[in-house]
């Protein structure tokens, strides 16, 4: 199992500029380093001071110069980009990253971001042109009568975010791993894995199931129920604050106190969290579970820069060796 470590440049609702914001998230990819992760990723999120990174891409493209780390996208946000330059863009960061690099794309939120980039609201509820194309595209290293430089993968580094059956089986369909989505229940989880499966073998493509990636919150504490306590403090904190800056493309009502709480304490159930110990039981039943060969771990929802770095160098030395299961 491969433990990549998210990057969302969460502000943790403070009016830190946007130095200190990315300042924070290069320490804990330099900490997660020294720390023994495998991985990082990166997201995108626009027009908003929660987070501060626009560009999933660009900012992959910075850590795979300043880490030995692998590092992916989770996700480059679908609609608001063109399929063949997003293939163009992997197929640099494969060969000047060693071939570190994954590609993660989904379709994103519905917020006014789909407006500015992409077609809106349609672009995020069908995304199967845009991935077709680019799966398409990353395969042949052609588009129409042009070809892809750089070369591209022999083997392309893709992945799709998911968090529905339909989206996985959408994901099958093409032969494309799934990210599993952090809001999911493991059970849920285990019904999208089987319904793309079916859907890969109908479609006449094999996947390892260890080329999945799980993702969840994450936080160790020196007792569980401490560590449970921190994560949903902090969800629900971030619940609350949503995304300051952005405008919602659907109706949604107004998120009460009582709502975020009920909320978080729901994500709360399907998250990684606990005394060390328990950590690494928790990443070993998961593992069992689903077979993925990857999890992206999220310690950002514990709300505060103290708490993510606390857990990213504790895990390196109390929970990975632990979490490795039997061969």
């Amino acid at each position: 199992m491969k433990h990549g470590l998210m990057l969302f440049t969460d502000s943790f609702g403070s009016d830190a500029p946007s130095t200190d914001v990315l300042g924070w998230a290069l320490t804990y990819a330099a900490e997660a380093e020294r720390a023994g992760w495998d991985e990082v990723w990166t997201t995108e999120h626009h027009f908003t001071t929660a987070v501060h990174t626009p560009s999933a891409v660009a900012m992959a493209a910075f850590l795979l110069g300043r880490t030995g780390l692998g590092v992916g996208t989770a996700v480059a946000v679908l609609p608001n980009h063109h399929p063949v330059a997003l293939a163009e863009q992997t197929a640099l960061l494969h060969h000047v990253g060693d071939g570190r690099f994954t590609l993660g794309v989904g379709r994103g939120q519905p917020r006014g971001d789909l407006e500015v980039f992409g077609d809106g609201l349609a672009g995020y509820r069908d995304i199967s042109g845009r991935l077709a194309l680019l799966e398409s595209a990353l395969r042949a290293g052609e588009f129409e009568d042009v070809r892809l430089v750089p070369d591209v993968p022999e083997r392309p580094p893709l992945a799709l975010s998911a968090a529905s059956v339909p989206t996985a089986r959408l994901a099958g369909q093409h032969g494309i791993p799934l990210i599993l989505g952090p809001f999911v229940s493991l059970a849920d989880k285990r019904a999208m894995l089987d319904a793309h499966a079916e859907t890969a073998a109908g479609h006449g493509h094999r996947i390892d199931p260890a080329d999945h990636i799980d993702s969840t919150y994450f936080a160790i504490a020196d007792t569980t129920d401490a560590a449970r306590e921190l994560l949903i403090d902090g969800l629900r904190a971030q619940l609350l604050r949503g995304a300051p800056g952005t405008r919602s493309l659907v109706e949604q009502p107004e998120l009460t106190a009582e709502g975020a709480d009920a909320m978080a304490r729901k994500l709360a159930a399907n998250v990684v969290a606990g005394d060390p110990d328990e950590c690494a039981r928790q990443l070993r039943e998961r593992e069992e579970l689903l077979g993925t060969g990857r999890i992206i771990l999220m310690p950002e929802g514990a709300g505060s820069v103290e708490a993510v770095l606390t857990t990213v160098r504790r895990a390196g030395a109390e929970v990975f060796p632990g979490a490795c299961r039997p061969a």
